[in-house]
């Protein structure tokens, strides 16, 4: 049982880690010129999502319509593959779209009715690294016959291999509705439906060759963890405005789960060969005892949540040219849960059918747990000239990792607080509003878990698996992203 318990122990550390924020993406118009930092002065219909209290003090029709042109994003993890193996993932891609506008054939003067699509969540890693060299992996055997050499003596031959995918996207549908209650207050809510798509697939070879008698020992894992996912929430916002000052604040629920608009697959593997043995003490017979763990699962509903947030901004004008904005969110905690649950089935495949105390309804949960975190916001908008806005904004976006709280598989891998600078100009042409900006985006660690750790270590007596060792690693996070954006009034 002991053993056993080894074996749940490495499969559950093999699961370890912008899928993991939420201020990664600022759309709209005006909007992502200012960073997302637009709670308090946001007079556009990306208030169906930033502010739906600033949606009554819009009086005419307008089509929002903003989409990254370009993005860079660069992962580099240095001794992410192990000592000296430095590892590294850079993507050119395009970027997802932004629409929002009103809905006309609703409301009067005073109520106003709106919809957003709103791309609000974006990341991919892949990693891939291999390995061959020599090192003393496995411990000296006896010969297989008497009058011959020890097997696995001195060092092995080693190819060790790996592979990682992590892949979030999410898109936000907002319906939006607000109420101008005087002339310079107005109230709204939307109504806000979130699909998630998350993926994260990691293998890992480990292969240790005996060249003197061509016998190999070889540790597999494997972990598929994929699912979407729909759930519900909605936003109250309040908005007002005076001489020089216009001010907003905003509360979101926590989400509801969609189950029956869910599906997940789990899957988990470990086989392992040659590598734990019994010799029999009265003739030094070594005995392979080989590994297999494995279950893999499909259509399992998924809980996935987020958080109660309250969110509150302002514009100041200084001058007749000059406009300051601010912004910040508090997004409370989420105690580690289930997000896809297994049910009960054999995982460890040496075991006796009976025995279902570490089956794969225990083993191969996947959870999900968020820490409590503020993010804030500062952006200053200029006259340029008659005609050209100038714009630039600093926000974080603080990672909500809650790890230390789970223990099991998980979701999640870009564990990094990123920091998010945007310079940008617009031009208004008649009814148009046109912008284009800039966005570099940093974030880095120095404690961030190896994704790798290749030559595998040495094992021990009685080890089920050749060891995986994982340290850490110093990781780096920059994204480039060219965007533009459009308002047109209607």
């Amino acid at each position: 049982m002991k053993k056993i318990i080894t074996l749940l122990f490495v499969l559950n550390l093999f699961a370890n880690a912008q899928d993991r924020h939420y201020w990664d993406q600022a759309v709209g118009g005006r909007t992502a010129l200012l960073g997302g930092i637009a709670v308090g002065g946001v007079r556009d219909y990306s208030a169906t999502f930033y502010n739906p209290g600033a949606l009554g003090f819009l009086n005419q029709n307008k089509l929002n319509f903003s989409f990254n042109m370009y993005g860079i994003k660069d992962f580099k993890f240095n001794d992410g593959g192990g000592s000296g193996i430095d590892s590294r993932y850079t993507r050119v891609s395009l970027f997802p779209a932004s629409l929002a506008g009103s809905l006309p054939f609703l409301g009067d003067s005073l109520n106003r009715f709106s919809y957003m699509i709103y791309s609000n969540g974006y990341s991919y890693v892949r990693v891939s690294e291999r390995y061959e060299g020599y090192q003393d992996v496995i411990p000296t055997r006896p010969p297989p016959e008497s009058g011959f050499r020890n097997s696995f003596e001195d060092e092995e031959f080693l190819i060790n291999q790996g592979k990682l995918d992590a892949l979030l996207q999410e898109v936000t549908v907002g319906f939006g509705y607000a109420k101008k209650i005087s002339d310079n207050v107005g109230i709204g809510v939307s109504l806000l439906g979130a699909y998630r798509d998350q993926t994260k697939i990691r293998y890992e070879s480990y292969a240790a060759y005996d060249t003197t008698y061509q016998r190999s020992a070889t540790t597999d894992f494997y972990i598929d963890i994929d699912y979407w996912a729909v759930r519900l929430s909605l936003k109250f916002g309040i908005a007002a405005e005076f001489d020089n000052l216009k001010v907003g604040a905003t509360l979101t629920t926590p989400s509801i789960a969609l189950k029956f608009a869910s599906g997940g697959t789990d899957g988990a593997s470990a086989t392992s060969n040659n590598v734990f043995v019994i010799i029999d003490s009265t003739n030094n017979e070594v005995i392979p005892v080989d590994i297999l763990a494995s279950d893999r699962q499909e259509g399992l509903p998924v809980n996935y949540k987020s958080p109660l947030s309250l969110s509150a901004g302002i514009e100041y004008t200084f001058s007749e040219n000059t406009k300051v904005h601010f912004a910040a969110e508090w997004f409370t905690p989420l105690s580690s849960y289930v997000v896809m649950q297994p049910e009960s089935d054999n995982f460890i495949r040496n075991r006796v059918p009976e025995d279902k105390q570490f089956d794969s309804a225990d083993l191969l949960k996947v959870f999900d747990s968020v820490k409590s975190i503020v993010n804030f916001g500062i952006a200053i908008e200029h006259k340029l000239s008659e005609k050209f806005m100038g714009y630039a904004s600093l926000r974080t976006d603080f990672s909500n990792a809650n790890y230390d709280e789970i223990s099991g598989l998980y979701v999640g891998f870009t564990d990094f607080n990123i920091y998010h600078f945007t310079v940008g100009t617009s031009l208004e042409l008649n009814n148009t509003f046109i912008g284009v900006g800039f966005e570099y985006s940093h974030g880095q660690r120095s404690d961030f878990p190896q994704i790798f750790n290749f030559p595998s270590g040495a094992i021990e007596t009685g080890d089920l698996v050749i060891p995986r060792n994982i340290g850490t690693s110093e990781a780096f996070y920059n994204n480039f992203n060219l965007f533009f954006g459009v308002t047109q009034l209607l």
